[in-house]
C-alpha cells in the first residue's frame, strides 16, 4: 500500500490575540508524527514511521544557511 503523507503548515492565534504560533506538522497515514518540524526532523520522522533505514546528513553550502538548522 502506498503511504499517505501530509505536510501541514499551520498557524494559531490565542483567543485574546496575545500570541501567535505557526509551524509545520507531518502526518503519515493519518498519524501526526511531528507538530513543529524542521526539514531534517520531518524526513527522519517519515522514514522512521515507514521503517526505512537511511543515513541522513544535513549540510549547508555557506554560513548563511546555518539558521535553517535551528
Amino acid at each position: 500500500m502506498k503511504p499517505n503523507i501530509v505536510i501541514n503548515h499551520w498557524e494559531e492565534t490565542c483567543e485574546n490575540d496575545s500570541c501567535y504560533e505557526y509551524g509545520t506538522s507531518i502526518i503519515v497515514n493519518g498519524k501526526e508524527l511531528v507538530r513543529e518540524a524542521s526539514i531534517l526532523t520531518a524526513v527522519q520522522s517519515i522514514f522512521k514511521e515507514l521503517g526505512i533505514e537511511a543515513d541522513i546528513k544535513e549540510v549547508c553550502e555557506n554560513k548563511c544557511c546555518d539558521t535553517y538548522k535551528k
